[in-house]
């Protein structure tokens, strides 16, 4: 009766040990997917705006109210994501950088929380002669 009841034991001390390890394991997966996603849609967001800064030779809202509708296409929260595109202006051939950063919070119950920032760049060339 008592071998029965240590083996018992024995099971459940392993399930909760493997319940315990594989959890932090679930979640950081679950965490890395989201921040993978927040990462492509801003890439994507930030590839466009390069493309129509280069198309249009400046930064002006046009090229802003772009990068916004993609980042709410992708299911951002445009008002996270802090924008820079330079040199505001170009001339024929030459580049305009456009860079979306953003900050999100990571947290893995068990083992860490952190704040992971996010950067996106994209170099366009003009397509304009001023």
């Amino acid at each position: 009766m008592r071998k029965q009841r240590q083996q018992g034991q024995e099971t459940l001390q392993a399930i909760l040990v493997v319940a315990f390890m594989l959890l932090p394991v679930l979640l950081g997966i679950v965490e890395l997917g989201g921040l993978i996603h927040v990462w492509m849609g801003q890439q994507a967001a930030a590839a466009m705006g390069a493309r129509l800064a280069g198309e249009r030779g400046e930064d002006d809202a046009m090229v802003r109210e772009r990068i916004v509708a993609e980042l709410r296409a992708a299911g951002l929260d445009p008002g996270q994501v802090q924008t820079s595109i330079t040199p505001a202006f170009v001339h024929w051939g030459q580049p305009i950088t456009v860079q979306l950063i953003s900050r999100r919070q990571v947290s893995i119950p068990f083992l860490f929380s952190r704040q992971v920032t996010l950067v996106s760049s994209f170099v366009g060339r003009s397509e304009v002669n001023h």
